[in-house]
């Protein structure tokens, strides 16, 4: 069997370099972690990477393969098809919820559940395969048993006989064909899943066009930092820049966490998240000196952290407005 080149492989791949580089896509799964998401999602990944791996060798040594074990190489095969297709499966219910994921019987579908059905009476359920419900009878032809040819094993696939009460089917497996369109429905079945990250993504960044953080900071004003440090002689207007700037401070904040989510949540911004605690910290420390006596150089040195980490901040929120720029 020749070697094929994996399209499914190549796009999950993408899906999972668009997610790590995703604005709030991957925080919104981060944020399910309770409900098992999460884990989810990345196992689905791994587990789709894998069986394409798998998959490959087969495709690379199947003759080999055969010679030393046929039938752990036919149970192998169709099992690798049959996960990895759930794993596709689990990977859009963990993006997209559980009424997203892949209805096997339907139109679109259909080449996929035609696999899974060689999987389920071959090797799967062999002795006994049950239609879906409680109803199956072996005398209505719902129930079937299988055997497989083990003369007919070879790198080209292999025949088996499915046995019903009226009847019997004489039934083959084309590996490359199964493998295949496998391949393909589930390579379009991605493409569509990154359509919808991206479909997403651009949503949610429409929502903020128009709208610079970096402008909210650097408003022209009365109100200046270093006005603050005026408090020391009880300039009137030091408490009222200090106010000034922890208001602006605040709108930032929510600006930032509505584009990344919560902080202690978001995976995209840790450097944005560590300054935002820092002047977290220093503005509360400056708002608490309104109801204590304070040293004076104990304060300078708050002020001085404020003007420093609200420079940084402005860094940050340059690039924050760039990567909404619509």
């Amino acid at each position: 069997m020749n070697k094929q080149k994996n399209r499914t492989e190549e796009i999950v791949m993408k899906v999972r370099d668009l997610i790590n580089d995703s604005t709030i896509s991957k925080t919104k799964i981060f944020s399910r972690k309770k409900i098992g998401d999460w884990s989810q999602f990345f196992t689905a990944l791994d587990t789709i990477e894998d069986t394409c791996l798998a998959i490959t060798a087969f495709c690379k040594d199947s003759e080999i393969l055969l010679e030393k074990n046929p039938y752990l190489v036919v149970y192998g095969i169709l099992q690798t098809l049959f996960v990895q297709q759930d794993a596709v499966d689990f990977l859009k219910i963990s993006l997209f919820g559980k009424d997203k994921g892949i209805n096997w019987k339907d139109k679109k579908h259909l080449p996929l559940w035609e696999i899974r059905q060689i999987r389920n009476e071959t090797i799967g359920h062999p002795v006994k395969t049950k239609k879906k419900g409680s109803d199956s009878k072996y005398e209505n032809d719902e129930v079937t048993s299988c055997t497989i040819d083990r003369s007919s094993i070879s790198r080209e696939g292999f025949s088996y006989i499915l046995w019903m009460s009226s009847k019997t089917h004489h039934r083959s497996v084309n590996f490359n064909e199964v493998i295949k369109l496998q391949d393909f429905y589930l390579s379009e079945e991605l493409k569509i899943i990154m359509k919808e990250i991206e479909k997403e993504e651009s949503v949610h960044k429409v929502k903020f066009k128009g709208e610079k953080l970096l402008d909210i900071l650097n408003k022209p004003s009365l109100y200046k930092i270093n006005l603050i440090y005026g408090l020391r002689w009880e300039d009137h207007l030091a408490w009222p820049s200090f106010d000034h700037y922890y208001e602006r401070y605040k709108r930032i904040r929510n600006g930032i966490e509505n584009r990344y989510g919560k902080f202690g949540e978001t995976l995209r911004i840790p450097g944005t998240e560590e300054i935002v605690k820092k002047l977290d910290y220093i503005f509360s420390k400056i708002d608490g000196f309104k109801k204590i006596q304070f040293d004076n150089y104990e304060f300078e040195v708050y002020v001085d952290a404020l003007d420093s980490g609200l420079k940084e901040l402005g860094n940050h929120l340059e690039t924050i407005d760039q990567e909404f720029e619509v």
